[in-house]
């Protein structure tokens, strides 16, 4: 069994399940083993160099084994026993951490996908994990055909390594320039950054609230056009942390200013801006592309920020941009310069199929507009410790029934979500299932019911069972 630790896009997941059952069953392995891949970070993979081998660099790909094999040989469960888990009854054969980055950047340089590159890294790994090695001539032959003959059966080849007869043409589809890369949008509560989104998008990807601090997770919106893919991850803004939501929140940040090729520095134009940007400085990716992006001027004039704009003179950014990302001024030509900084490459490179524009499901996305539809309706009557759980989400016949459970913290709150006979709970369930509706395209059936959580944001027991994971 292989256990995937990261994010992935299905279909790369799925490729990565289809390379491990081909080494299965090559290898006849043991259905109850398990081995564990970890997508990281460059500064993850050159820590773990540091720490384990004594190099400091950045790698593609580090192989810990847990048993020692020899090339061919059967593993034999008799002999790890005691390694055993005695609850799952599993055997954990080895670790596999891939860094994302450094396969981007070895897929470019090869020419083909990186899907491709990560299913090469992973098979590369697995059979590091069963004793091959490729540190001797001899012992590298054997390796890279032994990797051939297992991607050559996927149809999952790098293009250096294409069989003769292959046409090349099948393998990696060429384009005369793509466009691909990562944004990632930071900027404190309530600035805009979701709506900015789903205006470069098209789509509504991200809940759009007056009130600060809706988003609580890092959402990617996908922008597609013939020759380019953008995915812009929306952040949660810079706030007062106080419970261990808002501790995950900055995990979420720090997580996707790790990779990202450009950043979009978001800031108020109905606020000291100089202050705004200095604060967003020290917390973006240096070595990305600095956009500082100045929306909400349909709220201004540039007669009243001359004296502000002075003093954004010789700062650290790439372009200053002014913006309305509601009323959609310039929002244009943000994109273009967004295009003009990221990656480009010879061939179709996507990390998401074509016709997405959202890393979540329906169901996530769904929690979430019924989420914003609470925050806008109740105002300023219950504060952020609202949770909305999909508890069912039914598909297959003319109507998708979705049944769906609104946590909060208190009884007062309950009551006030409620409203008198119940009047609130049927306005926010209204309006978010006409949202809804318009999301998916057909007529939806929505149950909504309010529940009490004492105090779950700081209740590490209730956020598991919402299923929010925390790393220590």
């Amino acid at each position: 069994m292989i256990n995937i630790i990261g994010k992935l896009e299905t279909n790369i997941k799925n490729d990565f399940v289809s390379v491990y059952n081909a080494v299965q069953n090559l290898f006849n392995l043991p259905e109850n083993v398990v081995v564990n891949v970890s997508l990281i970070g460059a500064q993850k993979m050159r820590t773990l160099n540091n720490t384990t081998r004594g190099i400091d660099r950045v790698t593609d790909v580090l192989t810990y084994p847990y048993i020692d094999l020899k090339p061919n040989e059967s593993l034999n469960l008799d002999d790890y026993k005691l390694d055993i888990d005695g609850a799952t009854n599993t055997l954990t054969i080895g670790d596999i951490y891939i860094c994302r980055a450094q396969a981007e950047k070895q897929a470019k340089e090869y020419g083909h996908s990186v899907r491709r590159e990560l299913c090469f890294l992973l098979c590369h790994g697995l059979l590091h994990i069963l004793g091959y090695d490729h540190m001797k001539k001899k012992d590298e032959k054997v390796m890279t055909n032994k990797q051939n003959e297992i991607l050559n059966s996927l149809n999952i080849l790098r293009e250096q390594d294409i069989p003769a007869g292959v046409s090349k043409k099948s393998v990696s589809k060429k384009t005369k320039e793509f466009t691909c890369g990562f944004v990632t949008v930071v900027g404190e509560t309530n600035v805009g950054k979701s709506t900015l989104i789903n205006a470069l998008v098209g789509h509504k990807v991200s809940i759009a609230s007056p009130k600060s601090q809706t988003t609580r997770e890092n959402i990617c919106g996908i922008y597609n056009d013939d020759n380019t893919q953008i995915v812009f991850v929306d952040t949660p803004g810079y706030h007062k942390r106080n419970t261990l939501v808002d501790d995950e929140m900055d995990k979420q940040i720090a997580s996707a200013n790790e990779d990202t090729e450009v950043v979009l520095m978001l800031i108020n134009a109905n606020k000291p801006l100089y202050e705004q940007y200095e604060k967003l400085a020290k917390k973006v990716n240096k070595t990305a592309k600095k956009l500082l992006i100045i929306n909400k001027m349909d709220q201004t004039t540039y007669e009243k920020l001359a004296k502000e704009l002075v003093k954004l003179n010789n700062i650290d950014v790439d372009e200053i941009i002014p913006i309305s990302a509601l009323k959609g001024k310039n929002v244009d030509k943000l994109l273009s310069l967004i295009k003009k900084y990221l990656p480009k490459y010879n061939y179709e490179m996507r990390y998401y199929p074509a016709d997405e524009y959202t890393n979540k499901n329906l169901r996530f996305m769904s929690a979430e507009i019924i989420r914003e539809k609470a925050l806008l309706l109740l105002q300023d009557e219950i504060p952020h410790g609202v949770y909305v759980a999909i508890t069912d989400y039914k598909e297959g016949g003319k109507i998708i029934d979705i049944f769906a459970d609104m946590y909060c913290e208190r009884e007062n709150h309950k009551a006030i979500i409620l409203g008198k006979n119940g009047d609130m709970i049927k306005k926010i369930s209204t309006a978010a299932r006409k949202s809804i509706e318009h999301l998916v395209e057909q007529k939806v059936n929505l149950q909504l019911y309010v529940k009490v959580k004492p105090n779950w944001r700081n209740d590490l027991k209730a956020l598991q069972q919402f299923g929010l994971t925390f790393e220590e």
